[in-house]
């Protein structure tokens, strides 16, 4: 069952690589809160009819029981979050949004360590700070030092907000275990996109900007990173928690740097390198606890 968490979480960071590259694109014809908008909406074609044929839900009990829930979700997870992430990618570049979206594992620990009293063991916290330096490895091109000589914008300030909301929506999940994953995601992007709808006004649309490409990104963003990966991060969370879900989020900028490479840049090194010890961390960060080995080498909270 872990290992097909695993594999979900896998694919899950994938799409969202590829929700990093192809939000860059659509950020220059798009306004971000009709990214987020319209993303949403095509996942719904295809969100509904997907949780009424294979789940079955009686969405008006669900919604009844839940709607503090799915509210909070969607406050946070549709609404908020994208369209923060789609804002900044309007002035930092993929790769910077990849760096700061690797300190989410770290933030979803502490959280979940505060909120949620979950407990990671040493091996597990091992993992989480390789996975992080792998990260750092494949975005400085090994060069560590230059983390803190690179020039940081008013888009990375926006993408550190943007994931303290993914952090909350993470957490805020974690209570949603009980529900059917389709359903959930389905019910929060109804209620998302009908928040979206007034902030359309703000940030009006302008036809004459929109190309092919454009079109073909708003597509990406409403099928893969909408529909599957929130499906995926749902159903890896339920399995894994909040905590051991969050560190396979330091794929993102791993993957960001083998779709470039698809799309012609050279392969170097460092990132061979990096991307070998994030999996290695992702690996450790997956081992059961062990109750003696570390018990007296590390504080209490991360037993």
């Amino acid at each position: 069952m872990k290992h097909k968490a695993w594999f979900l979480l896998v694919l899950c960071n994938l799409f969202w690589a590829g929700n990093m590259i192809f939000g860059g694109y659509t950020s220059s014809e798009f306004p971000p809160v009709w990214i987020t908008f319209l993303r949403w909406i095509i996942a719904l074609i295809l969100l509904i009819p997907m949780a009424h044929i294979i789940e079955k839900p009686s969405w008006f009990r669900i919604w009844k029981k839940n709607w503090l829930l799915i509210l909070m979700m969607a406050v946070t997870g549709i609404a908020i979050y994208n369209a923060m992430t789609y804002t900044s990618l309007q002035y930092t570049s993929p790769t910077n949004g990849s760096l700061i979206n690797s300190l989410t594992p770290a933030l979803i620990m502490l959280f979940s360590l505060i909120v949620l009293r979950e407990r990671i063991n040493g091996i597990q916290f091992i993992g989480l700070v390789a996975s992080f330096l792998g990260v750092l490895i494949v975005l400085t091109k090994g060069d560590l030092m230059q983390v803190f000589f690179t020039h940081y914008n008013k888009g990375d300030g926006i993408m550190i907000f943007a994931i303290l909301f993914w952090t909350a929506y993470s957490l805020i999940s974690k209570r949603a275990k009980h529900l059917p994953s389709i359903t959930l995601v389905t019910l929060t992007a109804v209620v998302g996109s009908v928040i979206m709808l007034p902030f359309l006004f703000f940030q009006p649309l302008h036809p004459e900007k929109i190309t092919t490409l454009g079109i073909v990104g708003i597509l990406y963003l409403g099928i893969f990173p909408s529909v599957f990966s929130f499906i995926f991060w749902s159903k890896g969370i339920n399995s894994l928690g909040a905590t051991i879900a969050g560190v396979s989020m330091n794929l993102i900028p791993i993957f960001t740097v083998v779709i470039a490479l698809i799309l012609g840049q050279q392969l170097i090194l460092s990132q061979v390198i990096g991307g070998f010890i994030v999996i290695i961390g992702m690996l450790l960060t997956s081992m059961k606890r062990k109750q003696k080995t570390f018990k007296k080498m590390i504080p209490e909270f991360i037993e």
